[in-house]
């Protein structure tokens, strides 16, 4: 036997599943989950988003699914709170290491390293697969069959977008990169001994 009400309205149990969450779902992850039609479903995302609209939180669509997310008029008061989280600081090199990739994809370490004049970005590499912000996109078929990289799925959320072709120009991201990253400067040590000017 379950708890759920027959009268339960779809929009509030669309809010649910969303809520807890820890990725986007995708329209048709939630049609199939919550047993609904098409039609329906349209028409309880569109009361959610109304209903929300009074709300500190806001139904956004990114990275090929549905997520909630706080207004941007709270980032302050959230980043206070959260401002003891090391989770989303990069350091600066990584940030051009990270937008390299993301419009020059698919690109190798070599490439990136070249780009930025320094000797090696492996250990920047390693952390943007640990976070899972770029993919490993195969191997280029040149000497050496050096890796490729990419942007992933876990990009596009992080950034706030639904695919690729919403990227702005690349100055406008690098500035992004930086308001929405929260830069911690001193992370830039742990790259030292491979980060060397050529």
């Amino acid at each position: 036997m379950t708890d759920q009400q027959p009268d339960t309205p779809l929009n509030l149990r669309i809010e649910a599943l969303l809520f807890v969450a820890d990725s986007p779902v995708s329209d048709e992850d939630l049609i199939q989950i919550l047993d609904c039609d098409s039609e329906l479903f349209a028409l309880a995302i569109a009361q959610l988003q109304e209903r929300l609209r009074t709300s500190s939180m806001t139904l956004v669509e990114v990275g090929g699914g549905f997520r909630l997310e706080s207004r941007p008029e709270f980032a302050d008061d959230i980043r206070a709170f959260l401002k003891e989280s090391r989770k989303t600081r990069l350091s600066l090199a990584t940030l051009e290491t990270l937008a390299l990739i993301a419009y020059k994809q698919p690109i190798t370490a070599v490439e990136i390293a070249d780009l930025r004049m320094v000797t090696s970005v492996s250990s920047i590499i390693k952390s943007l697969l640990e976070k899972k912000l770029i993919r490993m996109m195969g191997r280029r078929k040149v000497i050496g069959r050096p890796m490729m990289y990419g942007s992933s799925r876990e990009f596009l959320v992080h950034f706030g977008l639904n695919e690729l072709s919403e990227l702005p120009s690349l100055e406008e991201f690098k500035k992004q990169l930086a308001e929405q990253a929260d830069l911690d400067f001193e992370d830039a040590a742990d790259h030292n001994h491979e980060e060397t000017e050529v």
